[in-house]
């Protein structure tokens, strides 16, 4: 629940958001108050590319946002739209492209990012599911104030989130939108009031972490149950899912769970078969596939997949 609308009309702003945190947090501006003089949004056509893609018209339909859709940032006609609305303060949220110069210059106090990791570790892509595959049993929101680069200016607001044993990127990502969404309203507060810090990133201290294309998925079965729990639940819906191949044939693994102890049989090889799934031999322990999807077919249990004990996976 947010808190009652907070001092920031006297803050006009400019807002570039995408995906469904772009949209959470804007939900929370308008809800507390903020006054949006403008919103770019990522255009429908990138809907198929975009991992959480959100439209955003019922809130411009709401609120009688000027709004304008975008597939290109440095489309010259929307930086004349933009400089028009004379916005004090810049928000880019959910948005994976670099702001250009040009439009970072428009605002007349720049804008701040949100990202869901805490900067300086983890700037880049795929920020969710890296943290899951990584094992990491926290990760957080940073505010930045944005500086050209990717995630590097100077911090403006910090909230760490634990990650649960549980988690998928879905379970993990709509946490940390529901902190972003308070965090950025409550620094909004505080730029209105004219309290707006700035603490430089430690470089020693900063981690990129690279892009993830969807074939970056292939399970290797020469790991540990453990880290391949962590891969599936990191790569589950709605990103593109980790998989593995038998016989030419490509299996998603949606869901799953590990299993200790030991195995003679070679990684990769299906060791047993039953309602509870199909248990599958790891480097150490096993890993039990609870729900899968033959590549074009329907997704389902691992019982109904005409998968047979003995099987063994590339």
């Amino acid at each position: 629940m947010m808190h009652a609308p907070l001092p920031l009309k006297s803050l006009k702003l400019l807002v570039i958001a995408a995906r469904v945190v772009g949209h959470r947090c804007l939900d929370a501006i308008l809800a507390n108050g903020g006054n949006v003089s403008g919103l770019l949004t990522l255009d429908g056509a990138k809907a198929g590319e975009t991992v959480a893609f959100q439209p955003f018209d019922d809130l411009i339909a709401e609120h009688g946002l000027q709004s304008r859709r975008f597939t290109d940032l440095k489309d010259p006609a929307l930086l004349d739209w933009a400089r028009a609305l004379d916005a004090d303060l810049g928000i880019v949220v959910g948005v994976s492209n670099l702001i250009p110069d040009s439009l970072l210059a428009v605002p007349k106090q720049g804008f701040i990012g949100m990202h869901p990791t805490l900067l300086p570790e983890g700037r880049g892509r795929a920020p969710i599911p890296w943290a899951i595959i990584k094992g990491l049993r926290q990760t957080g929101v940073s505010l930045f104030w944005c500086d050209g680069g990717a995630d590097t200016g100077d911090l403006l607001a910090q909230q760490p989130v634990p990650i649960r044993a549980s988690d998928t990127a879905s379970t993990l990502g709509a946490r940390t939108d529901k902190v972003a969404a308070s965090l950025l309203v409550k620094a909004l507060n505080g730029i209105a009031e004219g309290k707006a810090p700035r603490t430089r990133q430690d470089e020693a201290a900063a981690s990129q972490w690279p892009r993830r294309r969807p074939e970056d998925g292939l399970i290797d079965w020469h790991q540990p149950a453990e880290r391949l729990y962590d891969w599936v639940r990191a790569l589950t819906h709605p990103y593109p899912g980790a998989f593995t191949e038998l016989s030419g044939r490509r299996l998603y693994i949606w869901s799953a769970k590990a299993f200790g102890g030991r195995s003679a049989a070679a990684p990769g090889t299906v060791l047993a078969l039953s309602d509870a799934g199909a248990t599958v031999a790891c480097e150490t322990g096993a890993l039990i596939m609870t729900s899968v999807q033959w590549d074009g077919q329907p997704e389902t249990a691992p019982a109904n997949a005409g998968l047979c004990p003995g099987d063994r996976f590339a």
